[in-house]
């Protein structure tokens, strides 16, 4: 354990595996650290103030905050600047435009800058300059420090599927996927987003089948925030089953589903079934639901599939959490598994 995790130390901090700086292709997430501070003196604005502000890995990441005017007709400017702790002011650049309601201010952080309560002041001209302050809360560095493989390595059984299961410790990041890759063949197995537990770690599983391919593997680990993606590697092992392999067909499933959905509205968990590299007809799926910070996955229906293997289900918004999908097996076919995905309610 203590090799893996220097080795995850040195992926986290940059150094070979780090995609760092602004609008990395490939690896895309949302603005990761969005926090809402009550002014400590704002006569000039009024409700949430919503920010945006990290310390990036490596280069610069630009920082936002969103303000709301009042009586915004009677305003000419708005001006302002940042102070990080222990540092010296610099501005903040403000989208205002005259008689909108709504201004956004944008500045740049450093690798090096400090973590913690930016000193905001902005400063409005109506018939008077007035200074109008706020905390910023600067969120620190993302990063991995630990994944880890349960079993390892793993012991393949003939006639039954090994669940395998997945775990890091992550700081700091929008979201986290995981994959599990062969390093001796092209299989693989996608466990989709990984999900927040409420120890703070991060968890997903698969099943490895009879017939996976023995020999080495490496778990790999994507961690995203902004425009800045980190990536971790752990190898473990896949012992081949004792007497070989059933003969039964391989099976895949797919999911997808809207990553942001509005308290309330019905939205679609949709994807498609393969048996073998056709399309898997007429097979009942089961829809399973985790509600984001617990550790359960519930059965909340079921989709069959049609001729192309497509399958749509229809699901009420009620809370954030994880999907995923289960094709069970049968005496000729494999059951399978789908990634984990994430879906925010708002």
């Amino acid at each position: 354990m203590k090799r893996r995790v220097r080795s995850l130390l040195t992926t986290a901090t940059g150094v070979a595996v780090l995609f760092g700086g602004i609008g990395v292709t490939g690896l895309t997430a949302t603005s990761a650290s969005a926090s809402q501070h009550a002014p400590s003196a704002a006569p000039d604005f009024t409700g949430d103030v919503s920010a945006s502000a990290y310390v990036p890995v490596e280069g610069d990441a630009g920082a936002s905050v969103t303000l709301r005017l009042k009586a915004p007709e009677t305003v000419k400017s708005v001006t302002g600047g940042v102070v990080p702790p222990g540092k010296a002011e610099r501005p903040v650049t403000f989208d205002f435009k005259p008689g909108a309601s709504v201004v956004t201010g944008k500045w740049t952080i450093g690798k090096d800058d400090p973590a913690g309560d930016w000193k905001l002041t902005v400063k409005v001209v109506r018939g008077s300059a007035q200074a109008n302050e706020f905390a910023v809360k600067v969120s620190g560095k993302q990063g991995i420090s630990a994944a880890a493989v349960t079993p390892d390595p793993v012991k393949l059984v003939k006639g039954k599927d090994v669940r395998v299961s997945v775990e890091a410790s992550v700081k700091g990041s929008s979201s986290v996927s995981a994959k599990l890759v062969s390093d001796e063949s092209s299989e693989y197995h996608d466990l989709g987003a990984l999900a927040r537990e409420p120890d703070g770690y991060h968890r997903g599983s698969t099943y490895f089948s009879d017939d996976t391919a023995a020999g080495a593997w490496t778990l790999e680990v994507y961690a995203t925030r902004g425009g800045e993606a980190l990536k971790s590697l752990t190898s473990f092992t896949v012992e081949a089953a004792a007497g070989g392999v059933t003969k039964k067909a391989k099976a895949r499933v797919t999911i997808g589903a809207a990553k942001k959905v509005k308290k309330g509205k019905t939205f679609k968990v949709y994807g498609k079934a393969f048996r073998g590299t056709k399309p898997y007809k007429g097979k009942k799926l089961k829809i399973y639901f985790k509600a984001k910070g617990t550790r359960t996955y519930k059965l909340v229906g079921f989709a069959t599939t049609i001729s192309s293997g497509k399958y749509t289900k229809s699901v009420k918004a009620r809370k954030d959490g994880y999907f995923r999908v289960t094709s069970p097996g049968t005496s000729k076919t494999r059951a399978a598994l789908s990634p984990q995905r994430l879906v925010d309610v708002r």
